[in-house]
């Protein structure tokens, strides 16, 4: 009998109760990361059970109990019925698992890696770093979908991080990065130490769900902090795509110092006039002649100006408390939860 944490069980999984898929998971580690490791991308957005994207239906197995979630995004009563989050659930036994989407969405993970090394460092704010990283040219640009992240390795230091792009993917090989300075963070003090460009990255992936639906022409969009991130990159897209669309973004921060990419937002809106940022500040300065409060504050405020016909998406993501409120206020306005996209991000950097 091996250790336990080590032990592995077969998961069993169908979707729409067709086309099943096997992984193995090990007793330590949630279904969605085994089936990732395993090169199969099963829908998920936070990878913090704050958004509910994972959920599916146990018809067979045991497990111990789900890691911490939020109760919206799977109630006690769900999970009594059999519902569970696979980004949640450890096993304890073999699983059957259905999920109620089509196996389309279940795709096989094309993971792609690029070596490169950081262009530019640019402190932008008291706590928040650009790092524009190129990759090399032996290799073919890496292509990514708007929202989507990557797996940043700065390789003298040792460290890997999870990063939302806010630019689009082209040939000129360029990712912009956005990264949120914590005091004692690793990532953080190598970025603060590092003496000018020219560090080595490798940089892989893309990863994630978090992208825009097709056909959205008016969509909100909700940011706290850095999160912002990879809205950047879909208002990029949107711009490029549909220069007439009429996009609304919310856009909080704790201080007027904190809200960042200012000008690029400017840039935005001169090249799609429909755009409309509502900037808010929590703790504003005696100068600030804006919105105050914070960016759930501003999303009550619209919903309640709004007709409830308007069939809007909403596009989540910022700090877990931030996307989780938003989304209990959404769901008081009768929003569908199919119109809800959710990416919540970790302390030190900005994607699941």
């Amino acid at each position: 009998m091996q250790a336990h944490g080590s032990t592995e069980h077969r998961v069993h999984m169908t979707f729409e109760g067709a086309h099943a898929v096997q992984i193995t998971c090990h007793e330590n580690e949630d279904v969605v990361s085994a089936a990732l490791r395993q090169g199969i991308l099963l829908v998920s957005e936070c990878r913090q059970g704050s958004c509910g994207a994972c959920r599916g239906f146990l018809e067979e197995g045991r497990y111990d109990e789900l890691l911490e979630h939020s109760e919206h995004a799977l109630s006690e009563h769900d999970e009594d019925e059999g519902w569970i989050l696979a980004c949640r659930l450890r096993p304890r036994s073999d699983l059957y698992i259905d999920f109620d989407y089509p196996p389309d969405r279940a795709a096989r993970l094309d993971i792609g890696s690029r070596s490169g090394r950081i262009v530019a460092l640019d402190r932008v704010s008291t706590n928040v770093m650009r790092v524009l990283v190129r990759t090399l040219g032996a290799q073919a640009p890496l292509r990514w979908n708007a929202g989507q992240y990557v797996r940043l390795h700065l390789v003298q230091a040792g460290l890997v991080r999870p990063l939302s792009v806010a630019n689009l993917s082209s040939d000129s090989r360029e990712l912009e990065f956005y990264v949120r300075l914590v005091p004692g963070g690793a990532l953080s003090q190598a970025l603060k130490n590092m003496r000018g460009d020219g560090a080595s990255v490798l940089v892989e992936g893309p990863f994630g769900t978090f992208e825009l639906s097709p056909g959205c022409s008016k969509p909100v969009f909700v940011a706290g902090g850095t999160g912002l991130v990879p809205i950047l990159a879909m208002l990029r897209h949107l711009v490029v795509a549909d220069p007439g669309c009429q996009p609304l973004l919310i856009f909080g921060a704790t201080a007027e110092e904190d809200l960042i990419a200012q000008n690029t937002l400017a840039q935005l809106h001169a090249s799609c006039p429909g755009l409309t940022v509502l900037a808010v500040v929590a703790v504003p300065g005696p100068t600030w002649a804006g919105h105050r409060g914070t960016a759930v504050d501003m999303l009550r405020t619209h919903l309640a100006k709004v007709s409830g016909s308007d069939q809007r998406h909403f596009y989540l993501c910022g700090p877990s408390g931030m996307t989780q409120a938003a989304r209990a206020v959404l769901a008081q306005f009768d929003v569908p939860e199919d119109l809800v996209h959710c990416e919540s991000f970790t302390t030190e950097g900005n994607a699941p």
